[in-house]
């Protein structure tokens, strides 16, 4: 896969007072800006600051990650950046798993996988992308459409923190039904011979 945006020395991240948010500037034509509030924002993002090369290691990471999404590239691109900025200048939260049911088997998340919840009140499953994996709980962001729970909304790379004991890893969920279709259909061809 050609990737066609890719992070230069030229990018740099500066705060714009008149939106009130933190943007990165990809070059003379091209402005991002990044979706979080200033008041949630560290005051270190109150300055001028290039991208460094830990930002586009970090890109190329969630970036890499997000392949496996049902997004457009756009939006894959937008939640790598996105990513980073929580990573990086978000000021600490506090966990909100009441949201979220327990998963019966516990889960050390690991920078930039992609997990997925169990929405308390519908069992929805919701995809997150883990932007810094903590011993008992992990900050994710939404990786996917807005969506509502106990009647807050939630929108795309919105920022949440999240007990590890309600995360699992969608790679697993995929491989144990994979393993158990490859299983049943085995036996399917042994009842026949």
């Amino acid at each position: 896969m050609k990737m066609a945006f890719r992070p230069t020395d030229s990018w740099r991240w500066y705060f714009d007072n008149e939106y009130d948010s933190l943007m990165l500037e990809i070059s003379s034509e091209m402005l991002f800006r990044c979706n979080y509030a200033s008041k949630i924002l560290i005051p270190d993002v109150f300055n001028e600051f290039s991208f460094s090369v830990d930002d586009a290691t970090a890109y190329y990471q969630f970036y890499d990650s997000c392949q496996s999404l049902a997004l457009t590239d756009s939006q894959k691109i937008e939640l790598s950046i996105n990513a980073i900025v929580a990573a990086n200048f978000l000021k600490p939260q506090m966990p909100k798993s009441w949201y979220f049911s327990q998963q019966p088997m516990l889960y050390q998340p690991k920078v930039a996988d992609i997990v997925t919840v169990n929405m308390q009140e519908t069992g929805q499953q919701i995809c997150l992308l883990v932007v810094e994996a903590g011993e008992n709980a992990s900050l994710c962001i939404i990786a996917q459409s807005t969506f509502i729970a106990m009647n807050k909304t939630f929108y795309f790379s919105e920022a949440i923190k999240v007990m590890n004991d309600r995360l699992a890893l969608v790679n697993t969920l995929v491989e144990t039904e994979n393993s158990i279709g490859s299983e049943h259909e085995q036996l399917e061809l042994k009842a026949i011979s």
